[in-house]
């Protein structure tokens, strides 16, 4: 599986939350963006700070090198999306973190995914597997944090966050507009 490049690390984004005062969670603000993506949206890179501002939810102004940073994630979470194989990365702590945290974290990436896919207007009616797909999302974003340090509870972890992984790749190949390069924005954006 293909990572995130080092600069796109959970640390990296969790670092500009604290700057921020952020009410919102560095997981969730990714899982955000992919949801949005992978219902069919692009944004121009003024927009998604926008919408990168407003799920931060914090009290200060971003830095320039929070934009930057910001527009690279962006644009690394679309070309991840696009590309030829199964190259996402989802956003969450390290293996070195306890599972209690991982597991939070990809609830909270799985309850940003729905917000983001759910504010892009789609045509037409999904799957029954993509209809599936958002309701085991949505128990995921419910998932209890009160787990212990095992090889099951680990193992359990790695199987749960490998289907979001994969079931993001589907709701994305099946909500692309057709008339719609996978990796581009619509001509309607500058």
């Amino acid at each position: 599986m293909a990572l995130m490049p080092a600069a796109f690390d959970y640390d990296r984004v969790e670092q500009l939350f604290n700057e921020q005062s952020a009410a919102g969670f560095p997981a969730e603000l990714h899982g955000h963006l992919v949801g949005r993506l992978a219902a069919g949206a692009r944004l121009d890179h003024g927009t998604w700070l926008e919408v990168a501002r407003e799920v931060i939810d914090g009290r200060g102004s971003l830095s320039e090198a929070d934009k930057v940073f910001l527009i690279q994630l962006y644009d690394a979470s679309l070309a991840q999306l696009a590309g030829s194989g199964f190259d996402l990365t989802l956003l969450l702590p390290d293996d070195e973190a306890a599972i209690d945290r991982r597991t939070l974290s990809l609830g909270q990436w799985c309850e940003g995914f729905l917000g983001g896919f759910g504010l892009v207007g789609r045509k037409g009616e999904l799957s029954e597997e993509a209809s599936s797909v958002l309701a085991d999302f949505a128990a995921i974003a419910q998932v209890q944090t009160d787990l212990e340090e095992s090889d099951a509870n680990e193992a359990d972890f790695m199987e749960v966050m490998e289907y979001v992984r994969m079931a993001v790749l589907l709701l994305f190949s099946e909500c692309q507009p057709a008339d719609q390069a996978p990796d581009q924005p619509p001509a309607s954006l500058h």
